[in-house]
């Protein structure tokens, strides 16, 4: 039932969406082979707290006692980042997992977005160039790219929107057990950190990813 849910508004498979994904996979693997060269991975992880909570509460309580008592938090808090350098020492990339969905931009959004991963990478992406243009030991040239994605992790239940859900015609919080608000899902919609600014919680809770990515990134010492 889910997978027909998805395919009647798009009625089935697009070939356009298709080819441009096949086309900019293949690009990627093209441009990262022509570039080969030695280098170096650094690893780093972190927790980063403020960025996220669990959407389902309720359902996660339902796990049995002692495997709760393994967790210090009912979703995943951590980050994981990885830091690659030519031999050279040149900033070359930076990747990183972290857990939560890109739905800072609820459904009341009628845009084309990357969300709260997608503004992250930009932040992340300009920050790396400017500290490159201002090393002047630094190979990284005024204009030349440096990639940073904020990757999905574990994402499950975890949502950006941290002051919870909450009904939209009463401003009451949702059935906790059915995110529902008079029997009505449409009618629920969580809330970012600067809600009701939706642009806004997007851009604080890519600022918040981006701000332990670069802790992670100055402190990276463990070669993988």
């Amino acid at each position: 039932l889910e997978y027909v849910l998805y395919d009647i508004p798009s009625k089935g498979f697009v070939r356009q969406s298709f080819d441009a994904l096949v086309e900019g996979i293949v690009k990627s693997i093209e441009r990262a082979h022509s570039s080969l060269q030695p280098g170096s991975v650094l690893v780093n992880t972190g927790e980063l707290l403020d960025a996220s909570v669990n959407r389902s509460p309720t359902a996660y309580d339902n796990n049995p006692e002692e495997e709760r008592a393994r967790y210090a938090h009912n979703v995943d808090k951590t980050m994981i980042l990885l830091r690659i350098i030519s031999e050279a020492g040149k900033e070359i990339g930076v990747l990183n997992w972290f857990a939560v969905h890109g739905t800072s931009l609820n459904n009341t959004n009628q845009l084309i977005s990357g969300d709260n991963k997608g503004a992250a990478s930009r932040l992340m992406e300009g920050w790396l160039q400017e500290e490159a243009s201002s090393d002047s030991s630094s190979d990284v040239h005024s204009g030349e790219q440096v990639v940073a994605a904020f990757a999905q992790a574990n994402c499950g239940d975890v949502s950006p929107n941290i002051l919870g859900a909450f009904c939209t015609d009463t401003g009451l919080p949702c059935e906790m057990e059915t995110s529902t608000c008079s029997n009505r899902t449409q009618m629920c919609n969580g809330r970012g950190p600067d809600w009701p600014d939706h642009f806004a919680s997007t851009r604080t809770i890519a600022q918040r990813q981006v701000k332990a990515a670069k802790k992670l990134h100055r402190e990276a010492t463990v070669a993988v």
